[in-house]
């Protein structure tokens, strides 16, 4: 059996203890350090990117573009270029970009995916972090054949906006989606605030962004349970600041995700870091909270349990990071970003 000790992450707080795991499965969990460990520091489960469109890497950014004229369909200049851009060339970008995530902590990632049918089978190729895949179709619009074959193969379909849709058709999109009980999610009040009252109509399980987003908007969010999924680097790049303490106060079920790949790289502690210090110049002075959005709120996108526990029996999803004898919270959000984990174990396989 094999041993990592230190500060053990637990949804109550961080606790001195050791994880001994054998053959994938974690076999003893106990207090104090153990001996001979192959490795010591912060202990966390993996990590979840919640919204990502990772073939974006193959984007050049045009830092004279507004966000319009970028990513809006099935125009923009992601478009373009994606429609240029061989299938083998995207097949690469999705292991690079899931490989690199599995280093840097993250087990799984939940992407819009452009290229309807096609490109859902380009990125379910990918090793490394698991992709929790939502489909798009090629344009804009409700076709029935289409949205049956991508049902078949993706986890739910994610519709860009409310701006960019017929809403009828939406609402023909999202009752087929939950028909076949697959997720539904849509991009919302991100360049300007939408209608949410006619995107709650069509019972979305989760919204990403909401940039724009009143009060009341958040306020009806969290009555209604729906999380919302933020992405503040990618946003702040086009500059709309996130509103996280408003959404904090609230009582949101907040996410991270880290968005477009040629904006932001995957990269969940460099994301964790810039929502903690926009936490901090919003008022919020404590950041427990940004692990949570991480850890266990990034698990209700993907439809897994958001309650993590190490117990003896269990399969193994941890990592083991750096620690620099302070407040492991302060150690994890602030102090992580830009290095590697000293190790990641997902099952059987170990980075």
């Amino acid at each position: 059996m094999e041993y990592v000790s230190g500060q053990i992450w637990t949804p109550h707080g961080f606790q001195e203890g050791h994880i001994g795991f054998k053959d994938g499965v974690i076999e003893e969990v106990g207090r104090g350090r153990a001996k001979g460990n192959i490795a010591e520091g912060i202990i966390l489960p993996t990590l979840i990117n919640a919204h990502t469109h990772i073939i974006d890497y193959v984007v050049p950014v045009d830092m004279g573009m507004s966000l319009a004229e970028v990513v809006a369909p099935p125009h923009g200049l992601k478009y373009r270029k994606l429609a240029q851009t061989s299938p083998l060339k995207q097949r690469k970008t999705a292991s690079y970009l899931s490989e690199y995530m599995l280093r840097k902590g993250i087990s799984s990632f939940s992407d819009f995916r452009e290229g309807s049918v096609e490109g859902v089978g380009i990125l379910s190729s990918a090793k490394g972090a698991r992709p929790f895949i939502m489909g798009k179709t090629r344009e804009p619009r409700f076709d029935r054949d289409e949205v049956h074959e991508l049902l078949n193969v993706a986890d739910g379909i994610g519709p860009s906006s409310l701006s960019d849709w017929d809403y009828e058709e939406l609402r023909e999109l999202s009752k087929m989606v939950h028909s076949r009980g697959k997720t539904f999610a849509m991009h919302c009040s991100e360049r300007v605030r939408e209608d949410l009252d006619k995107v709650l109509d069509l019972k979305p399980d989760y919204l990403i962004h909401m940039c724009r987003a009143t009060d009341e908007d958040l306020e009806v969010c969290a009555q209604e349970g729906v999380p919302i999924v933020v992405c503040p680097r990618s946003n702040m790049f086009f500059g709309l600041p996130t509103p996280l303490s408003r959404m904090i106060e609230a009582g949101v079920v907040i996410s991270l995700g880290t968005d477009n790949a040629m904006i932001s790289l995957p990269d969940m502690f460099v994301e964790m870091e810039f929502a903690g210090r926009l936490l901090r110049s919003q008022g919020i002075k404590r950041l427990d909270c940004v692990i949570s959005m991480s850890v266990c709120n990034g698990r209700k996108i993907i439809n897994e349990s958001p309650l993590i526990e190490f117990d003896p029996g269990m399969p193994c999803d941890f990592m083991v990071i750096q620690g620099h004898d302070g407040d492991p919270v302060t150690d994890v959000v602030l102090r992580t970003a830009g290095l590697d984990p000293l190790m990641v174990c997902v099952g059987r396989e170990r980075r």
